[in-house]
């Protein structure tokens, strides 16, 4: 989520926080005018339910990032596994060019991203697979490349081809909803302007000038910094 929203949201919460405050709620509560009181509970839901859509966004994402690591690191261990048997089986026969194609340390495998590592795995698995069907299939199972193990790391290949993109498409698709969360943040806005009129009806003029620091949106999105002045509490 944009610094900007994260920003905006945290002084929506900060201002809530205040109202609801052992010492602040029986100034406000109940007293008038009796619109606050209306307004600050339909703030309370809103930013609630505000708060709830921002957490699903960015777990869309993180889901994605998540489901992605999960199938790349499955592709690497069993394309690091596989390729060791058939290094060890095409050195045995001689054959030192496909040997060089799946000498892969396990290191070089995890450091591999994206369509490198899909693309040397698929050349693990055809050149197993070429070994298996050949004249020197028992020399392949001797090494252990058998059709349960070509199998597996083809299946890691493929659930890893389904997801590669994923994280990428999780953040287009938010790009696409940035409209719309302004739109929400604007709408959850508004019901603290209102808050920010009515308050001044309210004859505690040092609560309301508390109330109108706490509205301050504070950048708490880039580290430490000087914090903005409050405004001046109004004559």
């Amino acid at each position: 989520m944009k610094d900007e929203f994260t920003n905006r949201l945290g002084a929506f919460r900060t201002t809530l926080d205040f109202l609801h405050a052992t010492t602040n709620r029986p100034k406000w509560d109940g007293q008038p005018p009796l619109r606050f009181t209306a307004r600050v509970a339909e703030g309370v839901t809103a930013v609630a339910a505000l708060a709830e859509f921002c957490q699903q966004q960015g777990a869309v994402i993180k889901g994605a990032a998540l489901d992605k690591a999960r199938e790349e690191k499955e592709l690497e261990d069993a394309a690091f596994m596989l390729g060791q048997a058939v290094v060890e089986c095409c050195r045995g026969l001689g054959n030192e060019a496909d040997a060089a194609r799946c000498a892969f340390s396990k290191s070089a495998w995890q450091g591999m991203r994206n369509a490198t590592l899909l693309a040397n795995a698929r050349e693990v698995i055809r050149i197993a697979g070429v070994l298996l069907a050949g004249a020197d299939a028992d020399k392949a199972t001797e090494c252990g490349i058998i059709a349960a193990t070509v199998a597996a790391c083809k299946k890691g290949a493929d659930d890893y081809q389904a997801v590669i993109s994923l994280p990428q498409q999780a953040i287009a698709g938010r790009k696409a909803t940035t409209g719309q969360m302004r739109d929400r943040f604007n709408t959850v806005e508004a019901i603290f302007v209102s808050l920010d009129g009515l308050v001044e009806q309210f004859t505690d003029k040092t609560f309301v000038a508390a109330y109108h620091a706490a509205r301050t949106i504070r950048d708490l999105g880039h580290g430490p910094g000087a914090e903005p002045t409050p405004p001046a509490p109004p004559p």
